[in-house]
C-alpha cells in the first residue's frame, strides 16, 4: 500500500529546499563580501584611518550577517524579513557608494582630509605651492580621478559577490517585500542609467 503526499505538502517542501539554499548562498556570498571587505582595509592603510576603519566596520556587519544567515540555513529556522532586507539595503548602499566613490570625485576629499590630517599647521608658503583639491562631480568639467583611483581586481571582485548577495538576500524576502525590494532596485537603477546619461557620473 502506497501513500500519497498530498501536492500542497510537496510545494511547501519544495519552497523551503529552495529558501534554504538561497540562505546558503546569501550567507556565503556576505562572508565573503566582509573578508574581501577586511582585505581592502589592508589595501587602503595609506588612506588613513578613517578610511581603514570604515571598511573594518563594514566587514564586521557583513561576517556577522552572513554568520546569522548560515545558522539559519543550519536549524532551518525562519526569521523575520526585516533583517535580510537591512542587510540588503546595506549591500545596496555600499555598492551606491562604490559607484560614487570611482564614478565620481564627491568622497576624494574624506581620504585627502584623514591622510593629510596635520597639513593644516604648514606655512602659507607650503599651502600656496600645492593645488587646491578638485571638489564637486565629474560632470562639472572638473579633472577625473579615475585613472588614478581606477577599480583593481579586489573592488571588481567584491562588486560581483555584492551583486549575487542581492539577488540571493531578495529571494530571501517574503513575496510582498520581494515585490517591493524588487521595484525599489529596477528604480535605483533607472535612476542611475539617467545620472549617467546625463553626465554626472563618468
Amino acid at each position: 500500500m502506497t501513500t500519497l503526499v498530498p501536492p500542497q505538502a510537496a510545494v511547501v517542501a519544495d519552497a523551503s529546499a529552495g529558501t534554504t539554499r538561497w540562505r546558503w548562498v546569501a550567507a556565503a556570498t556576505v562572508v565573503a563580501a566582509g573578508a574581501l571587505h577586511v582585505a581592502a582595509a589592508f589595501d587602503n592603510v595609506h588612506a588613513g584611518d578613517v578610511v581603514v576603519g570604515f571598511f573594518l566596520l563594514v566587514a564586521l556587519l557583513q561576517l556577522a550577517s552572513g554568520v546569522w544567515l548560515a545558522v539559519t540555513a543550519v536549524t532551518r529556522t525562519g526569521h523575520a524579513p526585516w533583517p535580510v532586507a537591512a542587510v540588503l539595503a546595506l549591500t545596496v548602499g555600499l555598492l551606491l557608494l562604490y559607484l560614487a566613490a570611482h564614478t565620481t570625485d564627491l568622497l576624494a576629499g574624506v581620504a585627502a582630509t584623514d591622510h593629510q590630517g596635520g597639513a593644516a599647521a604648514g606655512t602659507h608658503e607650503g599651502a600656496q605651492a600645492q593645488p587646491p583639491a578638485p571638489t564637486g562631480p565629474v560632470a562639472l568639467g572638473l579633472e577625473s580621478s579615475a585613472a588614478e583611483d581606477s577599480p583593481g581586481l579586489l573592488g571588481t571582485a567584491t562588486v560581483t559577490v555584492e551583486l549575487l548577495s542581492v539577488l540571493a538576500l531578495s529571494a530571501l524576502l517574503p513575496i510582498g517585500f520581494r515585490r517591493h525590494a524588487a521595484n525599489g532596485l529596477l528604480a535605483l537603477g533607472v535612476l542611475v542609467w539617467i545620472v549617467w546619461f546625463t553626465g554626472v557620473v563618468a
